[in-house]
């Protein structure tokens, strides 16, 4: 069946361009967050308890903001990088391009990299709500839409903070892949172009007490943007950015959840005399190769 419908998918990327840019027609009734109104979408749900923005929260330890550093902590924007390769060490044994959708004659017969480390292989605490969406292995948009994303909008605590059900004290890096996406009011066709954004990442750490608030930063250029999607390894690498970092300097136990914000630093997609409104399509987060307990 996943065959068939892949071929499917292949003969009609024209309309998965143009859908996956925004461009969504269909309205899922009863789904939150998947409406055909792009300003619906934006997801900005926290949990109170590490939600620094709020004066009830359960952060009892807050440390500086840490900005990445590209060779220390083996920063990729690609799985193409080195630092992708230096960070995970079965890359070898993965191909980028296709998750749910497998090709009829995979010349590299190799797995599938975001089904091998979706969290939700590990435990099934990952596999609910609206975020479940970023655990479940679907790297791409695949003709879903709104079904495959959270849409995030830029500004400091515009954002959103999960915490999970379960904790781990293994992981290694940190892994998520995204796309930007770019609108006017009245226009959701608008052209393709790039975008640079200031990342805000925090990692949530339980402690006797409450919790530890980790943040991070980085700056990541180019980011596709109204891209569309592709099902080719030309296409899928051109359309979004798989971005990741090593967690060795970032020396906690007991990871229990983070939160995700962004800057929109520039866009080079016109809107002509409307304003430009922005977003980050964020499809799949991921801790490789950890234990939940």
């Amino acid at each position: 069946m996943k065959k068939f419908q892949f071929k499917l998918l292949l003969i009609a990327p024209s309309l998965i361009l143009t859908s996956c840019g925004y461009g969504l027609k269909e309205i899922y009734n009863g789904i939150p967050y998947a409406s055909s109104d792009f300003f619906k979408n934006y997801y900005t749900v926290w949990n109170d308890s590490i939600n620094p923005y709020k004066d009830n929260n359960k952060i009892n330890q807050k440390v500086e903001a840490y900005e990445l550093d590209d060779t220390k902590d083996k920063v990729f924007t690609s799985v193409n990088d080195t630092n992708f390769d230096a960070n995970d060490i079965y890359s070898d044994e993965y191909v980028y391009y296709y998750d749910i959708y497998e090709p009829e004659n995979d010349p590299e017969k190799k797995k599938p990299y975001g089904p091998a480390v979706k969290l939700s292989n590990y435990d099934d605490s990952f596999r609910y709500g609206v975020v479940g969406k970023l655990f479940d292995g679907q790297m791409f948009c695949n003709g879903y839409y709104a079904n495959a994303r959270v849409q995030v909008k830029p500004g400091k605590g515009n954002g959103f903070g999960v915490l999970f059900s379960k904790e781990c004290s293994d992981a290694t890096y940190m892994m998520m892949n995204f796309k930007c996406s770019a609108v006017t009011e009245t226009r959701q066709d608008l052209a393709k172009g790039s975008s640079n954004l200031h990342l805000i990442i925090s990692l949530i750490y339980k402690n006797e007490k409450g919790y530890t608030y980790v943040p991070v930063t980085y700056n990541v250029t180019n980011v596709p943007t109204n891209s569309g999607d592709a099902f080719n390894s030309a296409g899928r690498y051109s359309a979004y950015t798989c971005f990741g970092f090593n967690l060795e300097n970032l020396k906690y136990d007991r990871l229990i959840g983070f939160t995700f914000e962004y800057e929109k630093t520039s866009c080079d997609v016109s809107g002509g005399s409307e304003e430009v409104h922005h977003a980050v399509m964020l499809y799949e987060v991921s801790f490789p190769y950890t234990t939940w307990h």
